[in-house]
């Protein structure tokens, strides 16, 4: 177990990272929970050999649409900076 939580906090600040979500903003209240909730839907992702796939291929600026947390990476990629 400690390993899958390992895998896909990885996985997240990957992803995080690769459409440029900025994890400062993204944590803060201003998203009104949705980090937590973000991090809960990517422990329960059933997708995560495809989020690997798409990292280690380079993936495209916006969270792919497997992704179940593409709306919320693209609404702080979007909306997160200042």
């Amino acid at each position: 177990m400690t390993r899958w939580v390992e895998r896909q906090s990885s996985l997240f600040g990957r992803m995080m990272e690769r459409v440029g979500a900025d994890p400062g903003p993204t944590a803060r209240e201003r998203f009104e929970g949705g980090f937590a909730a973000a991090c809960r839907r990517c422990l329960a992702c059933p997708s995560s050999t495809d989020c690997e796939r798409w990292l280690e291929a380079g993936g495209a600026d916006a969270a792919p649409p497997f992704c179940a947390n593409a709306a919320f990476l693209n609404h702080v990629r979007t909306f997160g900076a200042g």
